[in-house]
């Protein structure tokens, strides 16, 4: 019910970022769309992530890892889908394993992504800089088109992205990418639900400077549908998320417009000639009252109003048989 109405509950950017930690909240834990039985279960999926690393090994394009340590019952937060597995971040990623480059060897239209080009909790993406632009001297992370690009650095501001190109990176930026086939942006959505950043939080360290620490990162716990319903995952959240975007321009909208009808409707009071006017414009105001002051800023102007009304003798009546 929520899901489909939402646009008629929903009238607040708190409301919202709040339906958004729900929407991903449901997508990993199955309930954002139905299962299909037809679908190949993720533990097949499992099985060729696995060869797929094996075969990696033996070409020499990867080193074999300390095994992560087995799944607990007592770690499962809630039940998943029949169909879906638990997997700890480290066995279907590259985590903690980065390709770096120094800047001589950089050419000058490389795309050169800093955690400030990307916006908290929105994640997106608010300017591309070419290393002409950008020339740092730093060691920099190099990443590829569909990496999922995860700022470590106060992983609490939620900064994930797919990249749509090939580019380098600040090292507080990893680049992962998941082994055959995982699909990068249902990976990216499960970066940013509620349930990681928990544990991102529950693990961080650092006072001045909190970051994710790799092992932590590569035995964070995520649930793994089948492939083909990762791909529907994503395809129903960016539907909800896009609907939220029209909602939010649309509150956006509606808030510019009470506060300039706030602000002159508070004019007129203010501007009131005679007992006439200002009982018209007050009449105004009482009936539009709800509309007017469901937007914090409306009130300040209010309070200010009053006061001003107060010392200019307009508030209360005048009494002729006062001293």
């Amino acid at each position: 019910l929520l899901l489909n109405h939402f646009d008629l509950m929903i009238n607040s950017p708190e409301k919202m970022k709040e339906l958004r930690k729900l929407i991903l909240q449901l997508a990993v834990q199955g309930k954002l769309v139905p299962q299909d039985p037809h679908d190949e279960p993720a533990c097949v999926l499992l099985e060729q992530i696995k060869a797929e690393k094996e075969k990696l090994i033996k070409e020499k394009v990867i080193k074999r890892e300390e095994p992560l340590t087995p799944i607990k019952i007592d770690e499962i937060p809630y039940e998943i889908p029949k169909g879906w597995e638990w997997v700890r971040l480290g066995n279907i990623t590259n985590y903690g394993v980065n390709e770096k480059t120094e800047s001589h060897n950089i050419k000058l239209d490389t795309w050169v992504l800093d955690l400030e080009d990307i916006e908290k909790d929105t994640s997106r993406l608010l300017q591309k800089v070419r290393f002409k632009e950008r020339q740092s001297l730093s060691s920099k992370n190099v990443f590829y088109k569909n990496d999922v690009l995860y700022g470590k650095l106060r992983p609490y501001l939620d900064k994930v992205i797919v990249a749509d190109e090939t580019g380098v990176c600040t090292t507080e930026i990893l680049a992962l990418r998941g082994y055959f086939g995982l699909t990068p942006s249902y990976l990216r959505w499960v970066l940013k639900s509620p349930q990681f950043i928990n544990y991102v939080n529950s693990k961080v360290y650092g006072m001045k400077m909190p970051r994710l620490g790799t092992n932590d990162g590569r035995n964070a716990l995520l649930s793994l549908p089948p492939l083909a319903e990762q791909k529907r995952i994503v395809q129903k959240i960016e539907q909800l998320f896009a609907s939220c975007n029209a909602l939010e321009t649309q509150l956006e909208t509606e808030r510019h417009f009470r506060v300039s009808l706030n602000h002159s409707a508070l004019h007129h009071l203010e501007q009131s000639q005679n007992e006439e006017e200002f009982q018209k414009h007050f009449a105004f105001i009482s009936r539009y009252f709800d509309v007017l002051y469901g937007v914090p800023e409306n009130i300040t102007k209010l309070k200010q109003t009053i006061l001003q009304l107060a010392v200019q003798g307009k508030l209360v009546p005048q009494d002729p048989h006062d001293e």
